[in-house]
């Protein structure tokens, strides 16, 4: 039986539909009695908790062949980022001790071996350090970038044919993965567990600019797309116009920051794993699912 915090997330959702179809039993963790009952319609066992409660996690994770941790991204208007952040990592590694898990795999980022500035990414840095101090066998899945971020603001950007980009220079490529290909690469490595600390670190097939998601939109649109660049900063007072804390934008900026300096990049990229989901294949879903273009059913894959 494996454990899936963020059942429903992006990845979390992704291993947990992987391993059932694989006929493995699943126990997903969930704080919403809402999103239960589809999970329970498809095989998987429920367990509501909030990741703070280690009494609750080291149940759940109590006789687990394996788990799927994630360290959630703060809601908007919160405040208090770093404190709760380590209130949840602390409360996991409490529970994999309690629970005698015999290994994890622990969603990471590009960029997560810097202590500081990077943004949200530093709160990955303090997980992988405390969960990893408790020398049980772990595997760190390090993400590129998700090309599904690329949805924020989608329909705002097909209405005015404008993409602001914030990250980087529209001409630089970047590493980028499809959240697909993480959660079923993590789904993967939850069945092929380590005698020892493992780290992967993820791209997709090829690396895009924001010049290049701006064409793939134009093109599957149909009519163009430009790119407006701005610096780090400028997203600041937007975000907060939105309703973000003062807090959430600064953090937003510095991941951001990182991006376009080139700071937020794999320690090994050498060793880099190739993800499989091409960028044409997730902006498509990503317009199908905002009705900027006729649904023509789930793209097909490559295996791994």
């Amino acid at each position: 039986m494996f454990v899936v915090t963020g059942a429903s997330g992006h990845t979390g959702s992704v291993v947990a539909r992987t391993l059932l179809e694989q006929g493995q039993r699943v126990r997903v963790i969930l704080r919403d009695e809402e999103k239960a009952e589809p999970w329970r319609q498809w095989g998987a066992e429920v367990v509501l908790a909030d990741l703070r409660d280690v009494a609750a996690l080291a149940m759940a994770m109590v006789g687990a062949r394996g788990a799927y941790l994630i360290v959630p991204p703060p809601v908007p208007a919160s405040t208090g980022v770093m404190e709760a952040c380590w209130s949840v990592v602390d409360s996991m590694r409490r529970a994999v001790e309690e629970s005698g898990l015999p290994h994890f795999v622990l969603l990471s980022s590009v960029g997560a071996q810097h202590p500081e500035g990077t943004g949200f990414v530093k709160t990955l840095y303090l997980a992988e350090r405390e969960l990893g101090s408790l020398g049980r066998p772990m595997t760190i899945l390090r993400s590129a970038y998700f090309m599904e971020n690329w949805g924020e603001g989608l329909p705002a950007v097909v209405d005015s044919g404008v993409m602001p980009d914030f990250i980087a220079p529209a001409d630089r490529k970047l590493h980028m993965v499809a959240t697909r290909d993480v959660g079923e690469l993590a789904a993967r490595l939850l069945r092929e567990p380590t005698l020892g600390r493992r780290v992967l670190e993820l791209a997709g097939p090829v690396e895009y600019s924001p010049l290049e998601v701006a064409d793939t939109l134009a093109r599957l649109l149909g009519r163009p797309i430009r790119v407006e660049e701005h610096t780090p900063a400028a997203q600041v007072p937007m975000l907060m116009g939105m309703g973000y804390s003062a807090e959430v934008a600064h953090l937003l900026e510095e991941l951001d920051d990182a991006i376009h300096h080139g700071r937020l990049t794999f320690e090994h990229p050498i060793h880099v794993v190739r993800g499989w989901t091409t960028l044409d294949e997730v902006l498509g879903n990503l317009l199908r699912a905002i009705g900027a273009l006729p649904y023509m059913g789930e793209g097909t894959t490559a295996s791994p």
